[in-house]
Parts: structure tokens; C-alpha cells; sequence
């Protein structure tokens, strides 16, 4: 399984807890306000992500997450520059 395929597991798992998204249903295109988020929902979303994946965004990185394949792609960058970090578990 490649790091994305893993990363979109992660977030699923994550995304079904803030929203009304099933697992099952979460694809790379799928923009985030479809998925239900509010404003607060989103902080929430990035907060969990951050404690996760063991690393911060700024407040323009999370402003720019549209879509799950810009979260994976974020995740990915990050984890590229904090090697050590990784996935926790």
C-alpha cells in the first residue's frame, strides 16, 4: 500500500468522525464542504490531523485544503520535511 493510500485511510477514519462522510465514500476530489464542514468543524478537522499526523499547519496552509487530495498532499509534503514524525499509532 503506498503512503497516500495510507494517509487516505487515516483521514478517513478521521473525516467519518467530524462528518457525515462514510469511509467507504471518501475519494481524492471530494471538496471538504461537501463533506459538511463548518467553519468550527474545520478547525476541529485541522486540529485533529495536526495531533495525528504529529506535525502544525499555518493558518494559510489550512486555508487551502479544498479537497482530501490537498490534505494528503499537505500530509505528504510535511511528513517529507519531519521525517522522524510519520504516522503514530
Amino acid at each position: 500500500m503506498s503512503d497516500y493510500q495510507m494517509i487516505i485511510q487515516e483521514l478517513a477514519t478521521i473525516l467519518a468522525e467530524k462528518t457525515r462522510i462514510k469511509p467507504e465514500n471518501l475519494k481524492p476530489e471530494l471538496h471538504l464542504e461537501e463533506s459538511g464542514l463548518d467553519s468550527f468543524a474545520r478547525i476541529d478537522l485541522v486540529l485533529a490531523i495536526e495531533e495525528r499526523f504529529g506535525f502544525e499547519l499555518s493558518d494559510s496552509e489550512a486555508a487551502n485544503l479544498s479537497t482530501v487530495d490537498d490534505l494528503v498532499r499537505t500530509i505528504l509534503q510535511k511528513r517529507e520535511q519531519t521525517p522522524l514524525t510519520g504516522l503514530s499509532g
